[in-house]
């Protein structure tokens, strides 16, 4: 299989694992029992900030999994792909979901759900472009490294230690984090 087919279908099944065990997982903290590490891994509330974890942990499972699958692999594509894979839900998903509960004023599930869905297929089709360029820039790759670490850091310590901002608030309970 030439390279640009092996990276269709990177994208295409990173997608779909991504989508399936990210909507899975939207419900771990609940049958966990409210388990407080199953509660800084997956979301923990209704906020948004809690709906951009459904994208980062099977994202960076998928990426790591896909690792025993990939001969020669460009790490400087790899990584850069996965950082794009992280950050771009992380705009898409606020972007949209703010943007019509402007006019709407309340959350509607099929629409929060859709931009889950397009932000991961948008996000993955960015990887693929990525994926398939050459000569990254090694500046490139050192700042999407060190993008990786700090989305790391802020998706395991934000939902203990929520700052009281609109993207941490879950508008059901009117609390933030795991408060």
């Amino acid at each position: 299989m030439d390279t640009r087919k092996k990276i269709l279908w990177f994208c295409i099944i990173g997608s779909i694992f991504v989508i399936c065990l990210g909507t899975l997982s939207h419900f771990f903290y609940e049958w966990s029992g409210e388990n407080i590490v199953v509660g800084i891994l997956y979301p923990a509330n209704e906020s948004v900030w809690e709906h951009l974890k459904l994208a980062i942990l099977p994202t960076i499972i998928f990426y790591i999994g896909a690792l025993f699958f990939i001969k020669n692999i460009d790490w400087g594509n790899y990584i850069v792909a996965l950082f794009f894979t992280l950050f771009l839900p992380m705009i898409i998903i606020p972007m949209i979901f703010y943007s019509y509960t402007f006019f709407t004023t309340n959350s509607i599930l099929v629409i929060d759900i859709l931009s889950y869905v397009v932000a991961i297929i948008f996000a993955f089709s960015f990887a693929g472009i990525i994926l398939s360029a050459k000569d990254i820039s090694g500046v490139l790759v050192i700042f999407c490294i060190i993008g990786i670490v700090i989305i790391i850091i802020c998706y395991l310590t934000l939902t203990y230690y929520a700052p009281e901002m609109f993207l941490f608030l879950d508008e059901t309970t009117n609390k933030y984090g795991l408060a």
